[in-house]
């Protein structure tokens, strides 16, 4: 029943039916599924679950029917850590029952009655899963190829289509989660898997797009970095947070925003590399090399950020103008940049560096 999710979440912008084929150049494949899951979210008028970063479903596929409750987690670089609680309910069970979840799954303090009481659908979130299972690295890893749409009204939909790759076992420590996926991330790249950023979960870009969650942006994350290392790596949060919210809102002066944080980023990464901080790997003396991977990292976000620059001028005139077509085309030009670049692989391998670094 209880479980702790570990899961990259990528957007998926190509030709999905050769994945199985591809994924077996990178480990063994195996069990080959395909799921239809019809999912509807829950939470009150006030969105009391969202406001204490929870997720409650209920969730029907060909074959049963359960509820799931999602906890606050953590989003490191497009690795997605949260608690999951999952229980069976009858099919004709139409609203989650709060009271079967564990007592420790939510605050003390939350008034489970009374909300119990309130909970009412906000969204449906309907999509086809391909999956299989993939094997590498000592590790055991769940493959899932999603294809739908998220539902807010009957004339609202959004298109999804994302790779997530959950792990499932490993004798991997925990300390070295984050490595195991970043080689993961490599091989993905390697073979030119068509991945873009997707920092947000499905749940949170469907209340984005009911307007029920605001962007908040706090810069003063920058300013409470008690060290470089810090301050860079609340440079790369901000960053996926920044983007996340574009991502759904395409706000033209938002997106400016991004691109004036991601010339303080290079510059950081410049003076990072001139610095040559001394970073070790857990449980090992000798410190390892990585100014080859910093200026790889460093090409790719200058080659993003030079199509960014020039596009966020476009963009900002386009809504002068009130021509969403050129907006369209604006966005379109800035997620080809980022596939081109690879970019999905940066907040990670940037994170994992950074992890390692000597404050």
């Amino acid at each position: 029943m209880q479980d702790k999710e570990i899961e990259l979440k990528f957007g998926f912008d190509g030709d999905a039916s050769n994945l199985y084929e591809i994924f077996s150049h990178i480990g063994a494949v195996s069990n080959k599924t395909t799921l239809h899951l019809d999912n509807t979210y829950f939470d009150t008028d006030d969105k009391a679950l969202f406001g204490i970063h929870a997720g409650l479903r209920i969730r029907r596929g060909d074959d049963f029917s359960e509820q799931t409750l999602k906890v606050k987690g953590e989003n490191i670089g497009g690795l997605h850590k949260r608690q999951e609680y999952n229980l069976p309910i009858e099919v004709s069970d139409g609203v989650p029952n709060l009271m079967k979840f564990p007592k420790e799954a939510l605050p003390s303090d939350f008034d489970l009655e009374g909300i119990q009481k309130r909970l009412k659908p906000i969204c449906r979130i309907n999509f086809t899963r391909y999956l299989f299972n993939l094997e590498l690295l000592d590790s055991t890893f769940e493959v899932a190829f999603d294809q739908g749409y998220i539902e807010v009204d009957s004339s609202n939909r959004y298109p999804l289509s994302e790779l997530e790759i959950e792990l499932k076992e490993t004798s991997v420590h925990s300390d070295e989660i984050l490595n195991l996926f970043s080689i993961l991330c490599t091989h993905l790249a390697a073979n030119n898997i068509p991945l873009l950023l997707e920092p947000f979960s499905k749940m949170h870009r469907a209340a984005l797009l009911q307007q029920q969650s605001r962007p908040s942006i706090d810069f003063c994350e920058l300013d409470s970095a008690e060290t470089f290392i810090d301050y860079v790596t609340a440079q790369v949060a901000l960053f996926e947070k920044m983007y996340g919210y574009f991502l759904i809102s395409r706000d033209a002066v938002l997106f400016s925003q991004i691109v004036s944080l991601l010339d303080s980023l290079l510059l950081s990464l410049k003076y990072l590399k001139r610095r040559n901080f001394l970073a070790f790997i857990i449980g090992r003396k000798e410190p390892i090399e990585y100014k080859r991977d910093l200026q790889i990292i460093i090409r790719l976000l200058k080659s993003f950020h030079r199509v960014c620059r020039h596009v966020s001028k476009r963009t900002l005139l386009s809504r002068f103008r009130k021509n969403s077509k050129g907006i369209a085309s604006c966005y379109e030009k800035i997620r080809e940049s980022e596939k081109a670049n690879k970019l999905f692989l940066i907040p990670l391998k940037l994170r994992l560096l950074l992890s390692l670094m000597a404050k």
